[in-house]
């Protein structure tokens, strides 16, 4: 497969090439006709001289007349034209300067002017060709040879540029190149800008500088998802173990108490592994999910009723408001779960007195429920990326409340299914509000 720079190169050397093989094409031919013009109207001019010179020879009687085959050879040498003059059918002078036939075998076709002039007739006859002349046809080669040679030259300076500039131009692309596999090799610090004044390689160089930022947020994010997934299955893991090696060797007794403890490791590993589950789900095949008429509004009333109790035991403001009764086309069960996914994150981020408001309302175009409460709040540096698989801002209080960071990456996995969408505004220690939006399409 051919490089980038030799591609460049030939394309710019055939480009130039077509270019100064036409400029040569149409400036020869358009030199030739200028040329034979030229001459034309000079054999005009010269026939008249010869006309001045005769008239002047002719008119003065003190010139002998035994000297006008003198002067008509002379004028017919110079000029390089036949002659004949003659006066009353008589030839006084006839010259014969232009062969009748050439070298080559071949006779050229002639144009004769006749001139009257008194009593004697002057015809002067030249090459219809103006370039049968010596002179002029050496002209014309030297002149063919001249665009030969810049042809030449012209060639084998744009074959020396070619190869500079698709250096020049190749550079920046293999360094953006280089960065790429720096990308995929995870050497984000090997990272360079390219030096190009191309606003397109800029623009991409901007691109692959945001990919890779991106990509190493993503790298970092991974590291600390593989840290993460140990915790949550190391915890539960070692408790299950050592109550089981601790009832074996008889140090607890198997009674319901210790049991129920298993079971709680038991369940949390559940949740794990079914949060994992169902955001692979979503994420690879949701378009197999079955929809449905679905009431937002009775949704949410259930909702309230169960998270009442919870919001009087803590002492929580807990309120809500429905304007409208929205029925969407969707699965009840996963939007269910997007819902007491935001719920719980805004119970355990909210400390006791604090005020949580769930709100459903219409807009000409779209359907909006709106999560709004007054707890801890979320980082400036974290919004970004509070919707990915395992993040969590805040880790010594997300030790204390539970979870895995899951919710709100299965959350958005659902609003995507179903075609809507999910935000969050926050500000550190005033709380958090949540926007989840359904289309009026979807409706």
């Amino acid at each position: 497969m051919t490089s980038l720079n030799k591609l460049f190169a030939r394309y710019f050397i055939v480009t130039v090439a077509i270019v100064l093989l036409l400029t040569t094409l149409v400036s020869n031919f358009g030199a030739s006709i200028f040329f034979r013009e030229f001459i034309k109207a000079s054999n005009i001019e010269r026939n008249e001289r010869i006309v001045e010179v005769v008239e002047v020879m002719v008119l003065d009687e003190d010139f002998p007349q035994n000297a006008y085959p003198m002067v008509l050879g002379m004028l017919s040498r110079q000029q390089e034209v036949n002659i004949l003059f003659s006066k009353d059918d008589d030839v006084i002078f006839k010259s014969n300067v232009i062969q009748s036939e050439s070298d080559d075998g071949t006779s050229p076709e002639y144009v004769n002017l006749e001139y009257n002039i008194g009593d004697y007739t002057l015809i002067i006859g030249r090459a219809k060709d103006p370039l049968y002349d010596i002179g002029n046809a050496e002209f014309v080669r030297t002149l063919n040879i001249m665009y030969a040679v810049l042809f030449v030259i012209s060639m084998l300076i744009a074959t020396f540029t070619a190869f500079v500039l698709s250096g020049r131009f190749n550079r920046p692309i293999m360094q953006l190149k280089d960065n790429v596999n720096n990308i995929a090799m995870n050497r984000f610090d090997k990272m360079t800008k390219p030096d190009s004044r191309a606003r397109e390689l800029k623009e991409l160089s901007d691109d692959i500088d945001r990919l890779a930022g991106q990509m190493e947020r993503e790298e970092e994010m991974r590291k600390r998802l593989s840290n993460d997934i140990v915790h949550e299955l190391k915890t539960p893991i070692a408790v299950l173990s050592t109550n089981i090696e601790a009832i074996l060797d008889g140090i607890y007794k198997a009674d319901d108490e210790r049991m129920s403890v298993l079971l709680d490791q038991i369940n949390r590993l559940t949740r794990l592994v079914n949060n994992l589950s169902d955001l692979t789900l979503l994420e690879t095949d949701y378009a197999n999910m079955k929809f449905e008429d679905v009431s937002l509004s009775e949704i949410i009333e259930s909702l309230y009723m169960v998270y009442a109790p919870v919001a009087d035991d803590r002492n929580i403001a807990f309120i809500k408001n429905i304007e409208a009764d929205s029925h969407i086309s969707g699965n009840k069960d996963r939007l269910l779960q997007v819902f007491v996914n935001v719920l719980s994150n805004a119970f355990k981020y909210t400390d006791t007195g604090g005020t949580i408001t769930i709100g459903l309302y219409d807009r000409p175009n779209e359907s909006v429920c709106v999560v709004e409460d007054t707890g801890i709040g979320i980082d400036e540096k974290d919004l970004p990326f509070i919707f990915n698989r395992f993040y969590r801002g805040d880790e010594s209080r997300s030790r204390e409340t539970g979870g895995a960071g899951i919710g709100l990456s299965i959350a958005k996995a659902v609003m995507g299914a179903h075609g809507g969408d999910i935000k969050v505004e926050s500000k550190k220690g005033e709380g958090s509000r949540i926007t989840i939006t359904f289309p009026k399409k979807y409706l």
